[in-house]
């Protein structure tokens, strides 16, 4: 039986950015990158206005699946905030637990909350470094201009969905196991990462990738190599 890998974009990215794993990951793990509305295949859709709107939306299409195969959740910067709620939502509503959570490149949310200046500043910083040669967007988005005009726009739009998220200390901890991912050349400190042990009770590893926050893209194969080994093969039914 596979598992399904659900994959929650990065603040100014969209579902395209996880096509490339596809044929990376190993035969019991099946692929779903959920898009979030203004980008990818919803390209023609408002953004969603705040927080909780975007949570409702992945969690929607989440919900489909998730009480009847096992899954597992990634999420990388925004999305690791996104994983983390959705995590609550679905075991709130009776839905199974996922088999695996991973968290990347994202501090404890306890460790940086109400700091909402922090979080524009670090999608601010985003913005003027994307364009880089090395580790930013991919280089056909940013030789046209129209899609390097839409990437920005999505991009702010996460900043102002990211300032409306207010962090709410839980009363559960996680329950299924996770593993954190970091850069090690992340302006992430390393108390910041480590600060997510205090939020479950079962197995958390932290692994730390050579990188800055884009390691999830130039150091994909070794990203992807460890999901492979961590979420568990499964027994037919």
């Amino acid at each position: 039986m596979k598992s399904i890998l659900f994959c929650i974009p990065y603040g100014g990215s969209s579902a395209t950015a996880f096509l490339q794993w596809k044929p990376m990951l190993e035969g019991h793990i099946e692929l779903h990158p959920v898009e979030i509305s203004g980008r990818g295949l919803r390209y023609d859709e408002q953004y969603n206005t705040d927080f909780p709107e975007m949570l409702n939306d992945l969690a929607d299409q989440v919900k489909q699946y998730a009480d009847k195969v096992p899954y597992a959740i990634f999420g990388h910067s925004m999305g690791a905030v996104l994983a983390y709620e959705l995590y609550y939502r679905l075991v709130e509503e009776g839905y199974p637990a996922p088999v695996h959570l991973f968290i990347s490149g994202r501090p404890a949310p306890n460790t940086i909350a109400g700091r909402k200046s922090l979080l524009s500043k670090m999608f601010g910083q985003l913005q003027h470094n994307i364009f880089r040669k090395n580790g930013g967007i991919p280089d056909e988005i940013a030789k046209r201009p129209e899609l390097a005009k839409k990437f920005r726009e999505v991009l702010q739009s996460d900043i102002r969905l990211m300032d409306t998220y207010s962090y709410k200390p839980k009363q559960d901890k996680i329950r299924c196991p996770v593993t954190i991912f970091s850069g090690m050349q992340d302006q992430i400190s390393k108390d910041e990462i480590q600060a997510w042990e205090s939020h479950t009770i079962n197995t958390c590893n932290m692994i730390w990738m050579n990188g800055d926050h884009f390691f999830l893209e130039t150091s994909r194969g070794e990203l992807i190599s460890i999901i492979n080994s961590t979420i568990p093969v499964l027994s037919s039914r």
